[in-house]
């Protein structure tokens, strides 16, 4: 099957997949530095209790649900295009969807056990029913509410039952097969339950996308500051309980939601002025392997087998850690992308979608 042809990219959601980079990685460290064993070690000060409420106000539940919107509206775009070129637009996409679960599996047992990737893959092959067809606002919002009644059913109720996975130990001292053992077991524990508590909310979220993806350009001034206005406030008082409850924000899908709408209607009404943040969209074009390059990177700083400073880093570095590592993915996607044109990891996964079985 011959690959179709690369389209002009929308400098603009490349740029908003660069800003949730930098929120994904924020929200990450909290996992990969050990949180919970800086509190064990330093106690819990109120500089700490200050850093883990800013993560949860500002970062937690925003940037995935941004990631999420934008998987969905991606899916939507590679089925017009695959339609209008004649090809098997469902084949071509679960294929996709495989490879990424293997990649997933890859990234959460060698490099981080947090991987969102199987667990989108999963949910994306249950969101292809709806390709095609005119999303409907009721539709979507049914499975976001059905995922924030989950969401707050497990925060409450079922969090509290489940086994512990994991051992701080392990990570701050232990070998690379030592913490890859207990990757492992997280994993296939989390992928199949995260399937589970969040899928109806990122079922959502994708619907969202591919609801957008065909309206979300046609949306004036006026229209985004209704979206801010009204996601302030919902998301202003949501967003100070889950600050309050930073290990369980049992709210925090709806928070999340609100305060991604804010930030990327915000981002859309300042980009013309906002020159210097374009440069984001080099980091957004790749960030498949920029996801990626942030666990095998953080993971070699905290991890016992690298510099070992899990368990050692006040919460409220992560913010500033997160922007410090984006700028430098900025600055090497540009290089990568001038001389090779796509990351790393996207070539492949454009060469397996395009390689691997029967001709359409």
């Amino acid at each position: 099957m011959r690959p179709l042809p690369p389209v002009e990219r929308d400098a603009f959601l490349d740029a908003v997949r660069g800003l949730a980079l930098v929120g994904i990685l924020a929200v990450n460290l909290e996992h990969l530095a050990g949180v919970g064993l800086y509190a064990s070690r330093h106690g819990v000060s109120e500089s700490y209790i200050l850093g883990r409420e800013v993560l949860a106000f500002f970062f937690s539940g925003k940037f995935y649900t941004i990631f999420s919107i934008l998987f969905g509206l991606g899916l939507a775009l590679q089925y017009q295009r695959f339609v209008a070129a004649g090809l098997d637009a469902l084949s071509l996409l679960r294929r996709r969807l495989g490879w990424l679960l293997g990649l997933g599996a890859l990234h959460g047992i060698f490099l981080f056990d947090g991987d969102i990737l199987g667990t989108y893959a999963i949910l994306g092959l249950f969101a292809l029913r709806y390709l095609g067809q005119t999303q409907r606002p009721w539709n979507i919002a049914r499975f976001l509410l059905a995922g924030y009644v989950l969401m707050w059913w497990f925060s409450t109720s079922l969090r509290a039952q489940m086994p512990a996975v994991g051992s701080d130990e392990v990570f701050a001292h232990g070998s690379f097969r030592e913490v890859s053992g207990v990757r492992l077991e997280t994993w296939l524990y989390n992928t199949p339950l995260a399937s589970l508590v969040f899928g109806a909310e990122l079922v959502g979220l994708f619907l969202l996308g591919m609801y957008l993806a065909p309206r979300w350009q046609t949306f004036g001034p006026a229209t985004l500051w209704r979206v801010v206005a009204v996601g302030l406030l919902v998301g202003i008082p949501v967003n100070l309980y889950n600050a309050q409850h930073p290990d369980l924000q049992p709210l925090r899908g709806l928070g999340g939601l609100a305060f991604a709408l804010v930030y990327v209607a915000l981002f859309r009404l300042f980009w013309p002025r906002l020159g210097w943040l374009h440069n984001l969209q080099y980091a957004g074009r790749m960030p498949l392997s920029n996801y990626l390059l942030q666990s095998a990177v953080m993971s070699t700083v905290f991890y016992g087998y690298g510099l070992g400073l899990y368990g050692q880093v006040h919460p409220l570095w992560f913010p500033l850690i997160a922007v410090g590592f984006v700028a430098l993915q900025v600055i090497l996607s540009r290089w990568w992308l001038g001389r090779f044109g796509r990351g790393p990891l996207e070539a492949l996964w454009r060469s397996f979608t395009y390689r691997v079985g029967p001709r359409a």
